[in-house]
């Protein structure tokens, strides 16, 4: 069969490898995947940005299938992060990031750890990686489970929490490039506007969508307020956000770890998956297995 003239003529992708500080991507490595995938080596300038710890490869001549065939073995063997972008995608393209919550922007599963006071976190826990996995289809059944384990838990246990809960790395510069670039930053998550609305005005997101816990007399009733927020209302806040923006989705930017994030990811013009659960790893635009969420910022050429 002919080829396409026209996809004759269309760039052809890069390729971004990184790997966290301290570590530096071996030039060696670099030379023997360049040859292999028919890329350009690094030049001096880019040479001198793998001794930062990133790399661009650019003009990839050969199909997705086989540098994911070449590149899975290699990185988890190397611990390094690779992404297929295509040529000149800029940062300051995207109007949109969407961030999810639970073992993305922090470093915990929020209701998880909630259990840890009423001796629930391992049933709370094994329903959470169940649903996170994608085993459990209904996240909204999966979240009543688990919330009816916390019925009768004091409202202090929430500040217990938030004490503990630590930002993941690169996240704070990931928001502030975002917002330098002028991207509205939303948080989607199907955690609690209780954790969502301090991690708001602790980093400046923009917005938020979350579940609203149900608190009576100091304590937690093991129900939400309104509707969960479940995968389809993390892409619908995703859809809601760029109407508001007047942008396409595929302007949006998306950024999460389990199946409740594959719809909001799916919708994004960029879906990203950090420390994400095979499935979502598979599906993901980008996987970031090793670095920090700043790594999200080395996927453009502007940032």
């Amino acid at each position: 069969m002919s080829a396409n003239p026209s996809a004759l003529q269309s760039p052809m992708p890069h390729l971004v490898l990184q790997v966290p500080a301290p570590s530096r991507l071996d030039p060696a490595l670099l030379e023997h995947i360049a040859a292999q995938l028919g890329a350009r080596a690094p030049q001096a300038g880019e040479a001198a940005a793998a001794q930062a710890g990133a790399v661009r490869l650019r003009d990839v001549g050969v199909e997705p299938s086989a540098v994911r065939a070449l590149l899975s073995p290699l990185a988890e063997q190397h611990g390094f992060d690779w992404a297929l972008v295509p040529d000149g995608r800029r940062l300051r393209d995207f109007r949109l990031l969407v961030l999810d919550m639970d073992s993305t922007l922090v470093n915990m599963e929020t209701i998880d750890e909630l259990g840890s006071a009423t001796g629930m976190k391992a049933r709370i826990a094994e329903i959470t990686e169940a649903a996170m996995r994608g085993e459990i289809a209904d996240y909204a059944e999966s979240l009543r489970r688990r919330l009816a384990l916390l019925a009768g838990t004091p409202e202090s246990v929430l500040e217990q929490v938030w004490q503990r809960m630590q930002i993941n790395p690169g996240a704070e510069q990931l928001i502030g490039a975002a917002h330098a670039a002028g991207l509205h930053v939303l948080l989607a998550t199907g955690g609690f506007t209780w954790f969502a609305e301090r991690l708001q005005r602790r980093l400046g997101l923009d917005s938020i969508r979350a579940n609203q816990l149900d608190i009576a007399d100091g304590h937690l009733t093991g129900r939400t307020r309104g509707p969960i927020v479940d995968g389809a209302a993390k892409r619908q806040a995703l859809l809601d956000a760029c109407a508001e923006l007047g942008c396409e989705p595929g302007q949006a930017i998306a950024v999460g770890d389990g199946a409740n994030d594959l719809p909001m990811l799916g919708a994004a013009g960029l879906g990203v998956a950090y420390r994400g659960k095979p499935a979502v790893q598979q599906a993901a635009d980008a996987a970031l297995n090793h670095c920090g969420l700043d790594g999200v910022l080395r996927l453009f050429e502007d940032a």
